[in-house]
């Protein structure tokens, strides 16, 4: 079956790189009041929750057989989900670029 037969990381991904360019066009602005110390500390944060999340997963698969068994039992995004949802962010977020300042001199 088609990634396109099942719309929503295609719908997901176009919003996330919607959000994405707001607030980055904020941010290098100076509209939103966002310092860099605060884009900092923002990927800071979701490093670490990815970091968390992945030692949680190491430790239930290796050393906890019960959460082994539960972890067996989720859902796991296949990739190319992922990773139409992450081409949707990247194409509707450069679509939006081109059509806010344009192609330049070209």
């Amino acid at each position: 079956m088609s990634v396109f037969a099942k719309p929503m990381p295609i719908i997901m991904g176009a919003l996330m790189g919607l959000m994405m360019m707001w607030m980055l066009q904020g941010a290098l602005t100076g509209e939103s009041g966002v310092t860099g110390w605060a884009l900092i500390a923002f990927a800071a944060a979701h490093v670490a929750i990815i970091v968390v999340v992945l030692f949680a997963v190491i430790f239930a698969a290796r050393l906890s057989p019960r959460s082994h068994a539960w972890i067996n039992r989720l859902h796991r995004t296949p990739l190319h989900h992922v990773s139409a949802l992450l081409g949707s962010a990247v194409f509707v977020a450069g679509a939006l670029h081109l059509g806010v300042h344009g192609l330049g001199s070209v």
